[in-house]
């Protein structure tokens, strides 16, 4: 029987919950281009717009540098970490930094500043690139 490698399984959870994200832009950008909601947008007041911006840092830097920290300090005076232990430490990372992707949908929806958009875009991008 042909098991996958750590590198399948880690892909495939990364497809997993990129996928969606790209089909829900992609359906959110066809939208507006068919103006489908008129031109009915939602202003997001600053609070919101500043709120989401610091969530998506958040999810993309701060949790996983976090979550990797907490890991290293459970597993320092071991010599061997087990790899089921260890595939799970990075399901876990590719979980937490892939949230920040689906915060796009909130400025879309929204209509953030141009600012608030393009930082949550950066954080995003990070995410989906450092953690492949």
């Amino acid at each position: 029987m042909n098991q996958p490698s750590i590198k399948q399984i880690l892909i495939k959870t990364y497809l997993k919950l990129l996928i969606p994200v790209i089909v829900l832009l992609f359906i959110l950008y066809l939208s507006q281009i068919l103006n489908v909601w008129g031109s009915t947008h939602i202003e997001a007041k600053r609070l919101i717009s500043v709120l989401f911006f610091i969530l998506a840092g958040v999810f993309s830097l701060a949790l996983p540098i976090f979550y990797r920290a907490l890991f290293v300090s459970k597993l320092k005076d071991r010599k061997i970490i087990p790899l089921q232990e260890f595939l799970d430490f990075e399901k876990k990372l590719i979980i937490i930094s892939m949230i920040s992707p689906y915060i796009i949908i909130i400025p879309i929806i929204f209509n953030f500043s141009s600012f608030y958009f393009a930082g949550i875009i950066l954080f995003s991008l990070y995410s989906i690139y450092y953690y492949y």
